[in-house]
């Protein structure tokens, strides 16, 4: 390959059909697929993450899915390690590195850059999770507000993840991930590469609307409520770990808690992931660089080897 080189992303809200067309583009091209799904990396977490099926993923190999157990965190930072390591493989072997997902700030870190922060300190992240232990994240969060009001201002205050690693960042540099991030300029990870950034529009946004409640109601289907009972009945698991925050995931753990109905199960998870697929879309309207193409497959094959004329 010649000049920079090549690399493709299919983003779009979910339940748009990215990883139809992502199997079918790969099927096409020498490319190697990589996820960009911050809850598809987990093990065992197979139905609510909405993963292609054992034999899709056995012929068609997603990279960075079914990397870490579901009581295990996994960061952006961590990703977009992850993920520049798999795209120089791909490019190594000459192979077209095919980026699919919904987590946009994953995409955005890894094409935008991401500030430098200190490596994780397991002493330290484990003297803020006793304190938080004893007096809940919501107080951390507070100490939080007054050591970096801005990073706070950004972070819930039941985000246990989020400020965990904002007082981690802190404690081990004795500055705040605020002012880290405005000393620290923002690295180009891909800038070495010719990036072609696709994202399937939605037929319309009743349509969308349509296929999560279709989309979630089989999940239902396939098992989602067992899937979480046996999540939960590992020994490592508890329902406060980041995995079980995931949509759908949160709301089958209220419901086997006896705090919400099936039926409120429903519509809080369908909610909740109209609301998602509406901040993916909201996100992707202000992409820079961004080529819209249509939900249907085959017009969205032509307009993407037109694109990228490979």
């Amino acid at each position: 390959m010649k000049g920079k080189l090549p690399l493709i992303t299919i983003m779009g809200p979910t339940g748009v059909g990215k990883t139809n067309l992502v199997i079918a583009l790969s099927s096409l091209l020498p490319s190697d697929i990589i996820s960009v799904d911050s809850v598809q990396v987990y093990k065992k977490m197979d139905i609510g993450s909405g993963k292609p099926s054992e034999s899709t993923l056995r012929k068609f190999p997603h990279k960075l899915v079914n990397i870490i157990d579901p009581w295990e965190t996994y960061s952006t930072a961590i990703f977009c390690a992850d993920s520049t390591e798999e795209i120089n493989k791909s490019h190594k072997l000459e192979r077209i590195p095919l980026l699919v997902g919904g987590t946009m700030l994953y995409f955005k870190s890894l094409l935008r850059g991401i500030s430098k922060m200190p490596k994780s300190n397991s002493l330290i992240r484990k003297k803020i999770t006793d304190e938080a232990k004893l007096k809940g994240w919501p107080s951390l969060h507070k100490h939080l507000a007054a050591l970096d009001p801005e990073s706070a201002s950004r972070i819930h205050p039941n985000d246990a993840q989020r400020i965990q690693r904002a007082l981690e960042v802190y404690e081990i540099s004795h500055k705040t991930m605020s002012l880290l991030k405005k000393e620290n300029k923002a690295e180009e990870i891909l800038s070495k590469y010719k990036v072609f950034q696709f994202a399937i529009k939605p037929e319309s946004k009743e349509q969308l609307r349509e296929n999560v409640q279709e989309r979630f109601l089989k999940m239902l289907d396939d098992g989602l409520v067992k899937e979480v009972e046996r999540l939960l009945s590992y020994r490592e698991m508890d329902n406060e770990k980041v995995s079980m925050k995931a949509i759908g995931y949160r709301q089958v753990v209220e419901y086997l808690e006896g705090k919400i109905n099936y039926e409120e199960l429903i519509y809080k998870a369908v909610n909740a992931t109209r609301q998602l697929a509406k901040r993916q879309m909201t996100w992707l309207r202000s992409w820079r660089r961004l080529i819209w193409i249509p939900y249907e497959l085959e017009s969205s094959l032509k307009i993407i080897k037109s694109r990228t004329k490979i």
